[in-house]
């Protein structure tokens, strides 16, 4: 192997390697800072069933409103729901994850792993 290849591979190899040191590093101060890896999946299951929950009721009660007052009465639940987070992200009281880490590497995370899932499920469904 040319010189050069092998240090730019070992380069490359190194900041791979600096880059899992950080990540690493994060999840431990998030573990011992804020919650366990299982609370934090408890956190988000309790988040994606509200979701579901507010969001299916809102989009049944607007499949059959037929007034524009209708239309917006079956918000209600889901402004009561989740409205104030959106007051507390304006205000400047509450940022996501999300945001910080952008949207291009949160949307690039959520098709990379779905991807990687699906091409599995795939192989053996």
């Amino acid at each position: 192997m040319d010189a050069n290849i092998a240090n730019l591979v070992s380069a490359e190899q190194h900041a791979i390697n600096i880059r899992n040191s950080n990540l690493q590093s994060l999840r431990s101060e998030i573990y011992n800072t804020v919650a366990d890896s299982d609370s934090l999946l408890g956190t988000t299951s309790d988040t994606v069933h509200l979701l579901l929950n507010e969001l299916s009721g809102f989009i049944n009660k607007l499949a059959t409103a037929q007034s524009l007052a209708e239309m917006r009465a079956s918000a209600t639940g889901l402004q009561m729901a989740i409205g104030h987070f959106e007051a507390k992200v304006s205000s400047g009281e509450l940022q996501f994850p999300y945001q910080t880490k952008g949207l291009d590497t949160v949307n690039a995370e959520i098709t990379a792993r779905a991807t990687g899932v699906n091409t599995i499920l795939t192989s053996v469904l």
